[in-house]
């Protein structure tokens, strides 16, 4: 896969084309966490514009769109929005946390992984800020449903709040990518500097970048 930049005028001379193309690629690639991915792998968010074959041309930022080649067909899921019933024994989930005043862990967002479906592959953190793992049951609190999850070193309870985010991912293909889907892409450098799609996650027109 390769990427070329489309965006304001390029400036006339070499170093300078250097210069704008280095501004642009910081500017609409983030690098991951490093408990979730390898420190050579790249995310990308956003909304396709066109496809033409093998190339697909996303726009990043206000301005700025950047074309991607895909030569092989990576591990694709597509999302939608789910809910709190989604959240059920047995259910394998990516789960984002934070640290709440009391200590505790509340979910900033969760994915539901339906059967079949392609789970990204992450480990938890040390401050298990990023879990990958089944929920084993669901109790009510006055904070909301606390989601108790198998973890290595023990069940961990996790609150389900107001704000969190949940997601149902199911299996895909590349050619599911329509032109106003917003698009979330893993990709990898490789050594002669071009970028290979590892994984894609796919969400509906106008929802907005779906998780990764």
């Amino acid at each position: 896969m390769h990427f070329r930049f489309l965006g304001p005028s390029a400036p006339s001379s070499k170093n300078a084309v250097q210069r704008f193309a280095a501004l642009i690629i910081a500017s609409a690639v983030a690098i991951t966490p490093a408990q979730s991915q390898t420190a050579s792998e790249l995310r990308v968010s956003g909304t396709v514009e066109k496809l033409d074959g093998n190339f697909v041309t996303l726009s990043v930022s206000q301005g700025i769109s950047l074309v991607v080649r895909i030569d092989s067909e990576p591990r694709v899921n597509s999302v939608a929005k789910g809910s709190r019933s989604d959240l059920k024994a047995g259910s394998q989930v990516s789960i984002q946390a934070k640290s709440g005043q009391s200590g505790d862990l509340i979910a900033t967002q969760i994915v539901v992984f339906a059967p079949g479906a392609n789970r990204p592959d992450a480990e938890a953190g040390p401050d298990n800020a990023h879990l990958l793992t089944t929920i084993k049951n669901t109790n009510a609190s006055p904070e909301g449903p606390v989601l108790t999850v198998a973890d290595k070193d023990g069940d961990q309870k996790i609150t389900i709040g107001r704000d969190t985010a949940i997601w149902i991912a199911r299996a895909a293909r590349i050619t599911d990518i329509k032109v106003g889907s917003a698009v979330t892409m893993t990709v990898v450098k490789r050594e002669d500097g071009s970028l290979q799609v590892l994984r894609a996650t796919i969400s509906p027109a106008g929802v907005g970048n779906p998780p990764r």
